[in-house]
């Protein structure tokens, strides 16, 4: 009753006695949601929001049986390019789940920073793959000279040429695990923190202080672990460079780092109440930021919808699955005729005086 009352009445009739509208940053309840409804102009982005992750569901079974056919041959390549491609379903329908019931969208954020910094353990490990594997890439650059101005620190030239050694993998693995740890044991408390407190911002000004420390050492730590990965890719960037990993983790990192900074920076307006009902005219139950970061969830929705396919041509089937092989210069057979006999590309002959022929 109180719901058809708010569709005819207008907003404020249907609230109960003693009722307010949501304060600026805060998270309506379900049972708040089924007895005050959505706003008018929610359910286009429901039922838009919802289309576009059933497509991102059915595309990504269609990649995954593409693929499944290389998972015997190729079980890690298989591994890692699928885990890393399930970044855009993942964040589609997380950001779902936070547009229809608004209060589950701490944990919906937390599994998306979860699973975005297990896919740079993902893709450090296609980047050895691709080398024949880690021992394999360590004896290959070892010695090797590289400078330390990597992506993200292009702008250091002061920064010193070293030898690749064990130290410096030790180095880059860390930043990337350390960054790992982070968003998943931090994230987590933050997550218990915030469903502690009433709002979504809680007013506790230990756990207001915390939230922003945690944003602040989250963007460092993410900087740190692209630098870390850079380490890794520029050490074999010759042998590594047809394999467009650039452009691989780029379409990807994009995404993510895109919905992070949207997230944060409206959520903040909201929260310093920068952006107030009073600027949009709203006096109903759900408030002017509530409305403004879920239109920012609906956005990363969409993103995910063009970006997702771009991200499957980048990791093509044609274009990444390579023998475990060491990344050394190899003798190249071709069908010639010695003595009468032919020496085959795929079965080359054993007998150095017949290669040396060939």
């Amino acid at each position: 009753k109180q719901w058809y009352q708010r569709r005819v009445r207008g907003p404020h009739p249907c609230l109960a006695p003693g009722d307010r509208p949501l304060k600026m940053g805060s998270y309506p309840t379900v049972d708040q949601i089924i007895q005050y409804g959505w706003p008018d102009e929610w359910l286009p982005f429901i039922i838009v929001g919802s289309a576009i992750c059933i497509a991102l569901i059915a595309l990504d079974i269609f990649i995954f049986i593409k693929h499944k056919k290389y998972s015997t041959k190729f079980p890690i390549q298989f591994l890692c390019v699928f885990g890393i491609l399930q970044v855009f379903p993942v964040y589609a329908c997380m950001n779902l789940v936070a547009i229809i019931v608004p209060s589950a969208s701490d944990f919906t954020v937390f599994m998306n920073e979860s699973y975005e910094a297990i896919t740079f353990i993902l893709f450090m490990r296609l980047v050895f793959t691709y080398m024949g594997g880690k021992k394999i890439y360590k004896r290959h650059v070892k010695g090797d000279k590289i400078h330390l101005n990597l992506p993200p620190f292009c702008c250091f030239v002061c920064l010193p040429e070293i030898s690749i050694s064990h130290c410096f993998f030790v180095f880059c693995e860390a930043l990337i695990a350390f960054y790992v740890v982070f968003c998943i044991v931090l994230g987590f408390v933050k997550l218990v923190m915030n469903m502690d407190g009433s709002d979504a911002y809680p007013s506790n000004a230990i756990t207001s202080l915390f939230g922003n420390i945690y944003h602040a050492m989250l963007l460092v730590l993410l900087i740190l672990a692209i630098y870390g990965l850079s380490g890794v890719y520029h050490s074999a960037e010759e042998a590594l460079k047809h394999r467009g990993i650039v452009r691989k983790f780029l379409v990807y990192k994009i995404f993510t780092v895109l919905a992070k900074a949207e997230d944060v920076l409206f959520g903040s307006l909201g929260h310093h109440g920068i952006i107030s009902d009073e600027d949009f005219g709203y006096n109903d139950y759900w408030s002017a930021g509530l409305r403004l970061r879920m239109i920012v969830f609906f956005a990363v929705i969409v993103q995910a919808l063009i970006m997702f396919p771009l991200a499957i041509k980048f990791f093509d089937v044609e274009g990444y699955y390579v023998e475990n092989k060491p990344a050394t210069a190899e003798v190249q057979f071709t069908s010639v005729v010695v003595n009468g006999g032919v020496l085959s590309e795929d079965e080359p002959p054993a007998d150095p005086e017949k290669i040396a022929i060939a």
